[in-house]
């Protein structure tokens, strides 16, 4: 009898497994291969800092909506774990000696909190644009993961879910002369200038966004949407210092980059004192735009 029992148990999980696996899983793909040893080099460890920086912007962008939707319900804990674990990683992975196994370590705890995130919300009602960014942060995590697997994987563009907020281009186009040529390359110190002062930029751009976020709380609707443009800002003032630690940089790409943050902090600026908002940010606001117009002097 007892023996009877055991089997009609076993043959009872069996079945059960993969309506359990149905109901946890989220719109991910299926799940990848064994994992290869220590194919993660060169150019695929450059696909998997690129999408380290992808995730967060989505993130981030996610959080953004659902505190300027009020969405409490979807704003858990879990969400914030994930987030910071995100933004842990993607600084981890600017250092290209980080060893194979911790980037499969990282990986994995970021896909295991984005499904338990996905199965606590599952019956949470938010924004369309939420969606948008949830949906582009799974795919992300998606493609992380196949490319531990092995696979060849594509890295998504920026600002792919539709936005009211800023972005910025990957690309500046901008007519050649007639030999093809795009203008002057900057070197020596005034390339080391530039380089010094864009980080600067990013520095102050993260503790003027830091400080109003500590402070979101307090404020209505329409300043918690500057915080999250001081967020895009953020992404935009990283990329381009990605931009300028290439081994050559032009003037006019930089400079077209440089000039659309310009524009875009003093539109910040003006909103948030227009509406007397984060005024513990306003300093080191004044700061990067002040450090923008010097790098729009070096560009020219």
């Amino acid at each position: 009898m007892r023996r009877n029992a055991l089997k009609f148990l076993l043959a009872a999980l069996t079945v059960a497994a993969p309506l359990v696996a149905v109901s946890c899983g989220t719109t991910y793909s299926s799940t990848p291969p064994e994992y290869p040893t220590g194919d993660l080099e060169g150019s695929r460890y450059e696909t998997m800092r690129v999408l380290a920086d992808r995730l967060v912007e989505r993130l981030d962008g996610l959080r953004d909506e659902l505190r300027v939707t009020r969405n409490t319900q979807a704003e858990t804990p879990v969400f914030s774990d994930l987030l910071e674990k995100a933004r842990r990683f993607r600084d981890r992975m600017q250092d290209y000696s980080n060893p194979y196994r911790y980037v499969r370590n990282d990986v994995e705890e970021l896909d295991r909190l984005a499904r338990d995130y996905d199965d606590r919300t599952r019956n949470v009602s938010a924004s369309s644009r939420a969606v948008q960014l949830w949906q582009g942060a799974q795919d992300v995590i998606d493609r992380m993961r196949r490319l531990l697997a092995g696979e060849n994987v594509d890295v998504p563009p920026r600002g792919t879910e539709s936005s009211p907020y800023p972005t910025y281009p990957t690309t500046p186009t901008y007519p050649t002369g007639p030999s093809g040529s795009y203008g002057s390359v900057l070197s020596g110190s005034a390339l080391d200038d530039f380089r010094r002062t864009a980080h600067e930029i990013v520095v102050r751009a993260m503790l003027a966004r830091d400080t109003a976020e500590r402070a979101g709380g307090a404020y209505n609707d329409s300043a918690r949407r500057v915080l999250a443009d001081m967020s895009y800002f953020v992404s935009g003032a990283r990329d381009l210092e990605s931009r300028a630690s290439g081994s050559s940089v032009d003037r006019r790409d930089v400079r077209t980059y440089v000039d659309r943050l310009l524009e875009d902090a003093r539109r910040i600026d003006r909103t948030m004192r227009d509406t007397s908002a984060y005024s513990g940010a306003w300093t080191d606001w004044a700061e990067v735009m002040r450090l923008l117009q010097r790098l729009s002097d070096i560009a020219r």
